[in-house]
């Protein structure tokens, strides 16, 4: 049932070019990665799934060509099209039809606007937590009359989602010295709602055990607000009295669901010296290991070690991960990078 409508890499030439050449490239990465998520920050109706039933307008199409309909978290925009009205306008001057989010529900309001029959009222419907249209809108008595999204052979869906899952990444220990651990995590809200997400971090000792489930080593809560498929990197520390093999654990939660990620590391009594502590104090350090841009071990050169690369980035001397200063100069810069590039997607030894 189609509508008709009228609308119709390289040499290393020295650790300033080098450097100029990442910080260019994050730069340029960063950009893409916005210019990304703004293209992404909106949903759009996924077809066939696309019609509604007005009791004074008829069939209702919310994907036709040049509908062009659009979802936000706090409006829609675009037109819908109705085979015996023509044109109805989501955002006219003065109007417009808005979508609040609570909870995972998206609440409409607002009216549309049709030359034909004048304002059509969208409030009372709702988007529920899969993106799918509910409800019968209000307008009793008007001449456009109301839309029902429960009618039989009624279904309009969307891809957008009040809900926002997260990513989450224990990105590495950075400090394995008792009794104060640390890691740095990293959550990203890959939905299309800015969510305030509540988040637990623990040290438990069985892989099994959850936060909060009261055999926790050490656990901790709190919440962050963060933008509509942007990341937050972070540390965050624990305390674990003695010496021995943990896991670290991160659980955020949104809406009815979560996502949890956790790192096993092993903690080890300060050094008699004292010193800083961190993933890759080890007594004897492998030559094989020293000599690659492997900074975590894993016996392959890829984004993992690039982020560490990133963590220990232009910082001072001792270095709380012993591999990181590939060529032992008490830097960690463009020269290590340099090798990464020559090494990245090599297996190691």
């Amino acid at each position: 049932m189609k509508e008709k409508n009228t609308f119709k890499p390289a040499c290393f030439f020295g650790e300033i070019l080098i450097g100029k050449l990442l910080i260019s490239g994050l730069f340029a990465l960063a950009f893409f990665l916005v210019f990304s998520v703004s293209l992404a920050s909106y949903g759009i109706i996924i077809p066939p799934k696309q019609y509604v039933y007005g009791e004074n307008l008829g069939w209702v199409n919310f994907n036709c060509d040049n509908c062009g309909v659009k979802i936000t978290s706090t409006e829609l925009t675009g037109y819908v099209w109705s085979r015996e009205y023509g044109w109805i306008n989501l955002s006219p001057s003065g109007s417009g039809v808005g979508n609040q989010c609570v909870g995972d529900l998206g609440r409409l309001s607002g009216k549309a606007w049709s030359k034909t029959l004048g304002w059509l009222d969208f409030s009372g419907g709702i988007i529920d937590g899969n993106g799918r249209f509910t409800g019968m809108t209000d307008g009793v008595g008007t001449k456009a009359g109301r839309l029902n999204f429960d009618c039989v052979n009624c279904e309009v869906v969307t891809n957008f989602k009040c809900k926002s899952p997260a990513q989450v990444l224990i990105n590495l220990i950075t400090d394995n010295i008792v009794p104060s651990v640390s890691a740095n995590i990293t959550i990203t809200n890959e939905g299309l709602v800015d969510t305030e997400y509540q988040y637990e971090w623990c040290v438990v000792s069985d892989i099994d055990n959850s936060c909060g489930g009261g055999d926790d080593i050490f656990y901790s809560a709190a919440a962050k607000l963060i933008v509509s498929g942007e990341s937050w990197t972070t540390d965050k520390i624990a305390t674990v009295p003695n010496a021995g093999t943990y896991y670290f654990k991160l659980k955020v939660t949104f809406g009815d669901n979560f996502s949890v990620a956790s790192q096993v590391f092993t903690a080890v009594a300060a050094s008699g010296g004292g010193g800083g502590g961190g993933v890759g104090i080890i007594p004897s350090i492998n030559k094989t290991y020293y000599d690659t841009a492997d900074f975590n071990r894993d016996h392959v050169v890829d984004s993992v070690d690039f982020s560490i690369l990133l963590y220990f980035w232009k910082k001072n001397f001792p270095f709380s991960n012993a591999y990181v200063d590939i060529n032992k100069d008490k830097k960690v810069n463009s020269i290590e990078f340099s090798i990464m590039l020559s090494q990245w997607g090599r297996r190691t030894i």
